[in-house]
């Protein structure tokens, strides 16, 4: 079977969805689901965000230099995918689809209040690569619930973790299998 290439990350699935909220010079919020998300150092660690030419998201982390990254757990699902709305900068996707901001602690960027984790980062750097601008940025805060962390990692039995896997396909992950590694 041959597969159109321009589809290829429809097979690299299930992809870990986040909302990634920033603000913008005027102090407007803005909120953006996102499954090109991924850890791309431990030292100093950093988080990679895929991100479309254009979008808020990027270019209120350019202006004042700071994000969160929310992952999106099972009992936000449908307001963090639903914050994928089109509004102008003026106006806020919190508010649009009922999302709670919440103070962070080292970057002007509001978290997101309904989640168990909130990652703060500062602007790292970033990079044009086709279509989207690579948004790197440096974790400098973690707020996490309780009940968010088990064994040193997220608490994806708890809370169900949410996963993209192609257009409105979405899947919740909350079974741990372990396996070997040397």
């Amino acid at each position: 079977m041959d597969f159109d290439k321009n589809d290829y990350y429809k097979l690299i699935a299930p992809r870990p969805t986040v909302c990634v909220s920033t603000i913008d010079e005027e102090g407007v919020p803005n909120i953006a689901p996102y499954s090109f998300a991924s850890p791309v150092s431990f030292s100093p660690p950093l988080i990679g965000i895929s991100v479309g030419k254009g979008k808020d998201t990027i270019l209120n982390a350019r202006e004042t230099g700071g994000f969160v990254v929310a992952p999106v757990t099972e009992e936000w699902m449908k307001e963090g995918v639903g914050s994928e709305v089109s509004l102008s900068r003026s106006e806020s996707e919190f508010e649009e689809v009922g999302l709670t901001e919440s103070k962070s602690v080292k970057v002007e960027a509001p978290g997101v209040g309904e989640s168990h984790v909130n990652i703060e980062c500062d602007y790292w750097n970033e990079f044009e690569m086709g279509d989207h601008y690579f948004l790197v940025g440096e974790v400098v805060h973690i707020s996490a619930t309780e009940d968010a962390v088990e064994n040193g990692r997220i608490n994806l039995e708890k809370l169900g973790t949410v996963g993209h896997v192609s257009g409105k396909e979405f899947c919740i992950s909350k079974e741990i299998t372990e396996i070997e590694r040397r």
